[in-house]
């Protein structure tokens, strides 16, 4: 438990440094920031009339932003991103929503604070993008798309209406854009063998390389798994990672894996590679980066857990 532990803090801070890198947040111009100039000014003064009366009646914030570009960073990372940045919602309540969309790439999100997951769930933030938003956006009418979906948006949150488990259930069947399990699981169960065979290698041969780059490659879709199936992964790619770890061991104490990770120069070898442990397989380097936070102070400081949906289009 330890492992994961330390495996999960270093992606954590490896994911933020790659993603920090990718460019500046832009800054909200109120409660629509139309960067991509593709919303006509009496859409917009409609949606941020209706806003505001939201936010009057309850509280709760709606951010609309469209971009020219999300600079190579996923729609996903870059929506949790913005709204963390901009703090929609207000802070003790996390009631806010974001509705990001990039025309250029084709993509969008709904990004839903913690507060309104219950009225708003992943199920039924997908249903909006594919039924309000997706078909004018195929038909370029970025502008209808937007007024739509986001007017959808507003009549779900103003009638707060938290959604029972039944329902929930009904839209996590009806509207799932997930491959089944019969896809995922052999699918991510190519990058757990392989990397746990590495993590095997690694502790065998006391390499720091093999390590790392078994504990990424197959500790990242393994973490996927348990999150999405979390019963189905747990008797088949549990067992399956150890079981190749174990594999990976006995094979690193043969001395031909055990020269290949250790002596990367290619002299000496055997006996005399033994010994402490070293990085092996190559030269490692580190960086590292910082990300701006804060919030801009026209929201209430709202959070999100990455609850939403996404689409393309």
């Amino acid at each position: 438990m330890m492992h994961i532990t330390r495996f999960v803090s270093c992606l954590v801070l490896i994911t933020a440094i790659a993603v920090s890198a990718q460019g500046t947040l832009p800054k909200p111009a109120g409660r629509i920031t139309d960067l991509a100039n593709v919303i006509d000014a009496g859409t917009e003064a409609d949606l941020d009339r209706r806003i505001d009366g939201l936010e009057q009646k309850t509280s709760s914030e709606i951010a609309v932003v469209t971009v020219p570009s999300l600079d190579g960073v996923p729609v996903e990372d870059y929506a949790v991103r913005l709204f963390k940045e901009w703090g929609v919602g207000q802070a003790r309540q996390d009631n806010g929503v974001l509705v990001l969309v990039a025309p250029n790439e084709r993509e969008m999100r709904i990004e839903v604070g913690y507060g309104l997951e219950g009225i708003l769930p992943d199920g039924l933030a997908g249903q909006i993008i594919r039924e309000q938003f997706i078909p004018r956006f195929r038909e370029d009418d970025y502008n209808g798309g937007i007024r739509d979906g986001v007017v959808r948006v507003i009549e779900i949150v103003e009638r707060q209406q938290v959604l029972t488990a039944e329902e929930l259930a009904t839209f996590n069947e009806t509207n799932s854009d997930e491959p089944p399990a019969w896809i995922i699981i052999p699918f991510l169960g190519l990058f757990v063998t392989i990397g746990f065979t590495m993590v095997g290698v690694g502790l065998r041969t006391k390499t720091g390389f093999p390590l790392l780059f078994g504990s990424f490659f197959g500790g990242m879709p393994l973490l996927m798994a348990l999150a999405i199936l979390p019963g189905l992964a747990s008797v088949t790619l549990l067992p399956l990672a150890l079981g190749m770890a174990v594999v990976g061991y006995r094979l690193g104490g043969r001395e031909s894996w055990k020269n290949a990770f250790r002596n990367t120069g290619g002299k000496g070898g055997g006996k005399g590679s033994s010994g402490g442990w070293m990085m092996g397989g190559g030269s490692g380097s580190s960086s590292s980066g910082s990300s701006s936070g804060g919030s801009s102070g026209s929201f209430g400081g709202g959070s999100s857990g990455g609850g939403g949906a996404s689409g393309r289009w």
